[in-house]
């Protein structure tokens, strides 16, 4: 099942951006969480993130409340890194992480602007929906128009390889 693009609802001049995007994949809810709440598995399908360092938690294990990652950003992307923390978590259902950009000197940015909440619904047939929803403060500064990250296109790839590696089809 090919799911539809999201399409914002609210201006790109505004001062939050939102992204949705999902998919379906054929295996168990818990497993799909479990693997999606693995930091250790990000690169392997987010577009933006080229590698992570666990800062608070364990690398190959299901991300607990409170854990701690750094995600760093592909090169041609322009951006810095970004520090998630998990603030919210139910096993097997729901996961939302914050972040905030790591500055020049190492130091976190003093104010939060991205929130991810990935979900995932048992379609009671051994299937279950992934979404994954992202949503940016927008700093007055920041030129207005979608950021990569905010790019349903972009994103959707990934979710294509997340499926893959899940469903063990990936190459």
């Amino acid at each position: 099942m090919a799911a539809d693009l999201y399409v914002p609802q609210i201006p790109d001049n505004m001062n939050i951006r939102f992204v949705e995007n999902r998919i379906i994949v054929k295996r168990p809810a818990q497993e799909v969480y479990d693997w999606v709440t693995t930091w250790a598995n990000l690169p392997k399908w987010l577009p933006m993130a080229s590698d992570t360092e666990v800062r608070r938690g364990t690398e190959g294990a299901p991300a607990e409340l409170g854990d701690v990652l750094l995600e760093n950003i592909r090169p041609e992307l322009n951006e810095k890194p970004k520090l998630y923390t998990v603030v919210a978590r139910v096993p097997g259902k729901l996961w939302t992480v914050v972040g905030r950009d790591v500055l020049e000197d190492g130091t976190p940015a003093w104010a939060m602007h991205a929130i991810a909440t990935f979900t995932t619904f048992d379609l009671g047939d051994g299937t279950t929906l992934f979404c994954r929803v992202f949503q940016r403060l927008i700093a007055p500064t920041e030129p207005t128009g979608p950021h990569p990250v905010e790019d349903p296109a972009r994103i959707q790839p990934g979710l294509e390889l997340l499926k893959a590696h899940i469903e063990g089809t990936a190459a």
